[in-house]
């Protein structure tokens, strides 16, 4: 069993950001991190080390009035969700030995 340092975690990272300038940087920024799935949404399958890093870089775009969301899921979670549309093809955890 992996230890606790060692096991990535899923988010889901949301955001709303007015200023278009800090709203690309931020992207960008977490494209570092994670994949895009829809326009201010990202998924991503991180260490806790890697989350805190992208954490502490987002916080840096974010106004008062704009707003970043992050969820933490689990897998049965993840793999639970609803989609419709186009669908994505992203599997965070295949890499995962249960």
């Amino acid at each position: 069993m992996l230890s606790d340092k060692r096991r990535k975690k899923f988010y889901i990272v949301c955001y709303d950001i007015e200023d278009t300038k800090r709203r690309t940087k931020l992207a960008k920024w977490l494209c570092n991190f994670g994949v895009r799935v829809q326009k201010s949404v990202f998924e991503a399958y991180l260490h806790d080390a890697d989350f805190q890093r992208m954490l502490s870089g987002a916080e840096v775009y974010v106004g008062r009035s704009d707003s970043l969301r992050i969820y933490e899921l689990t897998m049965s979670a993840y793999r639970n969700k609803v989609v419709r549309g186009e669908p994505f093809e992203y599997e965070p955890f295949k890499d995962v030995i249960v």
